[in-house]
C-alpha cells in the first residue's frame, strides 16, 4: 500500500487530542540497494511503525510505502543512517484513507497530510515483470517504457481512425472503432493500421516525388558559335 505525504503550512498543534494517537518519532536518512530515501518511524503500541519515503525532504508531496514494525530502539540509535529530526508526534486519522500527522521535532513544528492511494495488484505486478525480463529490460526501465508504450498506441489509434474517417465517411464510428481496438495489443493495432494504409493508398495514390520538366531552348550566343566552328574545323 502507498502513500502520498505532503508537508502543510506550520502551524500551532490547536487540533483536539481526542482519539489522537501521541508519542514520539524519529526521521533517519538512509541508503539501502533501493536507493536513498527517508525513514519516518512512530511509537505506537510499544514498537515502530512508519513510512518508508522515496526522497531526502519532505518539503514536497513524496510517495511512501508502510514499514513494518521496528522495535523502539530506533527512537535512540541510528545504527547507519543519518537522524534528520526526532521528537513527539500527535496523529489524526480522518478516515481510513487519510490521516494528519503533527511532528514536534528539534526544526519546530511541521503538519503532514498522508493519503492512501491504492497499489499493483501482486498480478500486475508479476505481469510487468514477466514483460520485463522477455524483453530484456530492467526495472529500472518499467515507468519510462510504460510511457513510451502508452504514447505510441496513442499515435497509432489516431492515425488509424483518420484513416478510417477519411475512407469510410459517415458511417465511421470513431466511439466504436476504439472500443475494438482497446483489448488489442499494439502489435495486433499496427496490423489493422496497415491494412488502412494499404486502403488509402489505393484510394489515393501517392503522385510521384518528381516529375521531368521541359527545359527551355536557348539560342547559341556568338562565343558558342565561335567555339562550334573550331570544333567542326
Amino acid at each position: 500500500m502507498y502513500w502520498k505525504i505532503s508537508t502543510e503550512r506550520a502551524e500551532q498543534d490547536s487540533r483536539a487530542s481526542d482519539g489522537a494517537t501521541t508519542g514520539r518519532f524519529v526521521l533517519h536518512r538512509h541508503h539501502d540497494a533501493d536507493g536513498p530515501h527517508l525513514d519516518l518511524r512512530f511509537e505506537q503500541d510499544g514498537y515502530l511503525a512508519g513510512f518508508r519515503i522515496d526522497s531526502l525532504s519532505l518539503d514536497n508531496e513524496v510517495w511512501a510505502s508502510e514499514k513494518g514494525a521496528h522495535p523502539l530502539e530506533w527512537l535512540e540509535r541510528d545504527g547507519d543512517a543519518v537522524r534528520e529530526d526526532s521528537g513527539t508526534y500527535r496523529r489524526h486519522v480522518v478516515n481510513d484513507g487519510e490521516m494528519r500527522i503533527t511532528l514536534h521535532g528539534a526544526g519546530g513544528i511541521r503538519d503532514l497530510r498522508a493519503v492512501r492511494v491504492a497499489g499493483l495488484a501482486p498480478s500486475a505486478v508479476r505481469d510487468i515483470c514477466a514483460a520485463l525480463r522477455a524483453h530484456g529490460a530492467s526495472v529500472s526501465d518499467a515507468s519510462k517504457l510504460v510511457a513510451d508504450g502508452a504514447v505510441a498506441r496513442r499515435r497509432a489509434v489516431e492515425r488509424l481512425c483518420g484513416l478510417a474517417r477519411e475512407l469510410d465517411g459517415a458511417v465511421f464510428d470513431e466511439d466504436v472503432c476504439k472500443r475494438s481496438l482497446a483489448p488489442l495489443s499494439l502489435e495486433d493495432i499496427h496490423a489493422q493500421l496497415r491494412a488502412y494504409e494499404a486502403r488509402f493508398d489505393a484510394a489515393y495514390p501517392p503522385a510521384p516525388i518528381s516529375r521531368p520538366e521541359r527545359l527551355a531552348e536557348q539560342r547559341p550566343t556568338p562565343a558558342n558559335e565561335k567555339v562550334l566552328e573550331i570544333v567542326r574545323g
